[in-house]
């Protein structure tokens, strides 16, 4: 959990909150022009409505550009909230909006929720159920005789994973998975390198039932095994 905010009491009792369900916390009195989240799955960035200007909305939208995987949850004081201010509350574009005057037990209730959603929005599951990756971790897992068992990916070959999976049993193309992968080594990788990180993949991949299968035309897709009974 990321708070900002400069509100002393406040920030105790998120501590005090964040401690009782499990999470990593950190603080700041002022949105960030840059940083980077602790390393939590389902990360939230909560900021005080003192804090996120005239117009939270564009507080919002700097947050999201900042942490494009967390949730934002907006949080105001009842007391410095006209009709007005709770109007560009509601339309600031947050996950979520919540009050300082809620109980601690529904305000943890409200954060834990909105961390479960930022989750799942970041979780994948092969149409079999066997194959998941969860995109914040860098984590791939495949479902073997009941249980789910990592699969060693590099940051690379996850990227490309991940691509596959967003569109499973659509055609992503080799210039598609180029760009992903330069977004994840940092540098325009030759077609070479690209190939053999497929290749690579398609062989961590091997306890899983379904499979990526070559296009013809420069395009590849990830196919269940359902899927795959389907299309041939």
């Amino acid at each position: 959990m990321l708070v900002i905010s400069g509100d002393g009491d406040w920030l105790s009792r998120l501590r005090r909150l964040a401690q009782r369900g499990g999470w990593s916390f950190e603080a700041h009195a002022v949105v960030l022009k840059s940083g980077r989240l602790p390393p939590t799955d389902g990360a939230i960035v909560v900021i005080d409505r003192g804090l996120a200007g005239p117009t939270p909305a564009k507080a919002v939208t700097t947050l999201r550009v900042l942490y494009p995987m967390a949730a934002v949850a907006l949080i105001f004081d009842d007391k410095d909230m006209g009709p007005d201010a709770m109007k560009a509350v509601v339309s600031s574009g947050a996950d979520e909006i919540a009050s300082k005057s809620w109980s601690d037990d529904k305000i943890l209730s409200r954060l834990a929720a909105l961390r479960d959603r930022a989750l799942a929005l970041h979780t994948r599951i092969s149409a079999d159920g066997a194959l998941k990756a969860e995109r914040r971790a860098h984590r791939a897992l495949v479902r073997a005789r009941g249980r789910w068992e990592d699969v060693k990916l590099d940051a690379g070959r996850f990227a490309i994973l991940w691509s596959l999976m967003e569109n499973e049993g659509e055609l992503v193309s080799r210039a598609a998975l180029r760009h992903v992968l330069a977004a994840a080594l940092g540098r325009e990788p030759e077609v070479a390198t690209m190939l053999r990180r497929l290749s690579a993949l398609k062989k961590a991949l091997a306890h899983w039932p379904g499979k990526i299968e070559s296009v013809r035309g420069g395009y590849y897709r990830l196919l269940s095994q359902s899927l795959r009974r389907s299309t041939t």
